[in-house]
């Protein structure tokens, strides 16, 4: 008889990175090695306070980015997006943790230096919340005080749609070029847009909200709007 072979065991790989950093294997700052102790933690109380821990829900957030997203720019150009250790936990923790059926965490703030990869990041997110969330009538912006300021990481979006076989076929862009401002999805009747705090505050409905360079905002008014 024929025996059907078993896949291969799911990897927690945010969990994987706690250790590591709480380890010293991996060099992390007190803000980093804090939330790793509480992932830990929570690992094993999470169910007495109405929390668990989706290891599905992780392995598939980490999935869309290194199976359906592609890099831009460089010596990336058109290469998978495979998240490095610190990435792989944001994204893990996002999709990972739940409270019911809903997810924990509603905000993340990533702070890392420059050149890091923190808007690629930001716009994998915003294309999963776009295509992968089963959210009919997705709203997803690119949120800043000026359209401008918005775009830049708008385009890190555009870019990943131009370079993903499987975004190409799914996604239809309003404009062309350099000067596409929307990303359709017309499966759920959903969005991805920039938009700044002159396109007025009454109007959006987020399902994903991106901040960018949120150092530089003058005012906590873009925040708000999108909160």
């Amino acid at each position: 008889r024929k025996r059907t072979p078993k896949a291969p065991p799911v990897v927690d790989r945010a969990t994987q990175y706690a250790q590591q950093v709480l380890d010293g294997e991996v060099i992390a700052g007190p803000h980093v090695r804090d939330a790793c102790a509480r992932h830990l933690r929570d690992l094993v109380n999470a169910p007495a306070r109405g929390l668990r821990w989706s290891l599905e829900g992780a392995a598939e957030g980490i999935a869309f980015f290194e199976e359906v997203l592609r890099l831009n720019g460089g010596q990336f150009e058109g290469k998978p997006f495979i998240l490095q250790g610190w990435q792989a936990f944001i994204v893990g923790c996002l999709y990972g943790w739940l409270r019911g059926d809903v997810r924990r965490f509603r905000v993340a703030y990533v702070e890392t230096g420059k050149g890091s990869g923190k808007s690629p990041l930001a716009a994998g997110i915003g294309m999963k919340g776009l295509t992968a969330d089963g959210e009919a009538r997705a709203e997803v912006y690119a949120a800043a005080t000026k359209k401008d300021q918005a775009m830049i990481l708008f385009r890190d979006a555009v870019a990943m749609y131009q370079q993903s076989p499987e975004l190409i076929k799914r996604l239809s862009p309003s404009g062309s070029g350099e000067n596409v401002w929307n990303l359709g999805y017309r499966a759920t009747g959903s969005w991805f847009r920039p938009i700044s705090a002159d396109d007025g505050q009454s109007g959006p409905r987020p399902h994903v909200a991106l901040i960018d360079e949120v150092h530089e905002h003058k005012t906590a008014i873009v925040v708000e709007m999108m909160r």
